[in-house]
């Protein structure tokens, strides 16, 4: 390189300390997946109270909702209040282990002789508005190390 150089490099103490803390914290994510997962567990609830879809289609309304009233898939409340969340260091699974959940997010034949099909009435998934919350609770928790200031 002919003329004028300038060479930047990583000696300051505080800088490198905080690369090295963002380092561990991209190795092990336990903490922002336990952090997604809540945000997903309190979105997939609120599609349950408005009866829609992550994407915000509206449920086709159950026969129980249409003729005695209420809200779709709310009945009793077990479906939406059994989501939970496990997060490990670079995932979180979220779900439900009761075992009728998967034929109302999918939909297909169900009861007696498998002569009733259920529509689909996805509930699991990721709305508009929480990804935006997701992004913004990842940049957050990479931030934290650079937020400190200098000693």
């Amino acid at each position: 390189m002919t003329g004028i150089v300038m060479t930047i490099g990583i000696n300051d103490a505080f800088v490198r300390r905080a690369l090295l803390k963002a380092k561990e914290r991209a190795h092990d994510l336990t903490a922002l997946m336990d952090e997604i997962g809540g945000i997903v567990v309190a979105d997939v609830q609120h599609n349950f109270e408005g009866g829609t879809a992550p994407d915000g289609t509206p449920w086709k309304p159950s026969k129980r909702a249409s003729g005695k009233g209420g809200k779709t898939l709310l009945d009793s409340t077990r479906l939406m209040t059994s989501i939970t969340h496990d997060p490990s260091s670079d995932q979180v699974a979220i779900g439900t282990n009761l075992i009728y959940a998967g034929i109302h997010q999918a939909g297909g034949k169900t009861g007696r002789n498998h002569s009733v099909t259920m529509p689909a009435r996805p509930y699991l998934g990721i709305s508009p508005g929480a990804e935006t919350e997701i992004l913004y609770a990842a940049q957050v928790y990479m931030a934290e190390p650079f937020d400190g200031g200098r000693p």
